[in-house]
């Protein structure tokens, strides 16, 4: 089996209302992007006409956060399939280095991978937004009815200085690092043995409800119900499978609680060192802060 390093490059998280998503991680203390309004074609061939939705990104030194969410109903949005399902995180992207040699090993492992697709958009960039840049990039996108856990990507980034920009990377709340995420799911060892083959690894078997896959860069759970319940008391998954949850390493736990002290926003204890963030405050998904 061919080797792929991969790395957690992102989570999208989809919202019924991007001025809410919008606000409500930004109160979390995540430093924001402009703004970027989508934009494609409806039906194959047809014209490229504006959508109803945006993303705004929370960048860090490894990996970013995207809110994608509805800001104009009347319109049509590809975040309607997502928000069908559950308003919260779907979308999980793995950093897989060239694309083309990606697809090559992935579609050996399993049916339902697509061959690279070229994506782009204009970006705002500098500390002022002063100048637009293209950011490019390369995606492959594994089929949900093959994988349902979530809406699987991996991605080259073409022009990753136009996405990383250093002055986005600072945020209120000391995230560094895009390091975990979570995924609840009504059989593990279903789950797992997708993944594994997927992935071209085995997972590290934490308990019976728990597993762990280890990343070249961050870490993949697939949990149960029972699992999730033991990891965040009290979150029900509105169905399964379901992106229950991601996490970020801080560089001082004490200050990301005071920081969230100062904004109202309750956290809890994981039995490890890191809080966790329950729905009524993401729009959704568990958002954990580790200490590094």
């Amino acid at each position: 089996m061919s080797k792929l390093d991969l790395q957690l490059d992102h989570i999208g998280v989809a919202v019924h209302s991007l001025d809410q998503g919008e606000a409500a991680y930004r109160r979390l203390g995540f430093t924001l992007t402009t703004r970027s309004v989508h934009s494609g074609s409806v039906t194959p061939g047809g014209p490229v006409t504006p959508w109803g939705s945006g993303n705004h990104c929370a960048m860090f030194r490894d990996g970013y956060l995207e809110i994608l969410g509805i800001i104009d109903s009347t319109l049509h949005s590809s975040a309607y399939a997502l928000l069908d399902r559950y308003e919260g995180a779907h979308i999980v992207a793995f950093g897989s280095g060239d694309a083309d040699d990606a697809y090559t090993a992935l579609s050996a492992r399993i049916d339902g991978v697509s061959p690279a697709a070229a994506l782009e958009r204009m970006a705002d960039f500098g500390p002022d937004n002063a100048e637009q840049k293209l950011a490019q990039f390369r995606n492959i996108y594994v089929d949900r009815a093959v994988i349902p856990e979530a809406e699987l990507i991996f991605i080259e980034h073409v022009t990753p200085d136009v996405i990383w920009q250093p002055h986005l990377m600072d945020h209120p709340n000391g995230a560094l690092k895009l390091a975990e995420v979570a995924l609840c799911v009504p059989d593990k060892a279903e789950s797992c043995a997708r993944f594994s083959k997927l992935l071209g690894r085995e997972p590290k078997d934490l308990n019976p409800e728990f597993s762990a896959y280890e990343m070249e860069r961050g870490r993949v759970y697939v949990l149960s119900e029972k699992g999730l319940e033991s990891w965040a008391p009290g979150v029900t998954p509105p169905t399964t499978p379901y992106v229950a949850g991601f996490g970020f390493e801080v560089e001082d736990l004490s200050a990301t609680r005071a920081y969230l002290d100062s904004v109202g926003v309750t956290y809890q204890d994981h039995p490890y060192p890191a809080i966790w963030v329950g729905p009524e405050f993401t729009k959704g998904p568990v958002v954990s802060f580790i200490q590094a």
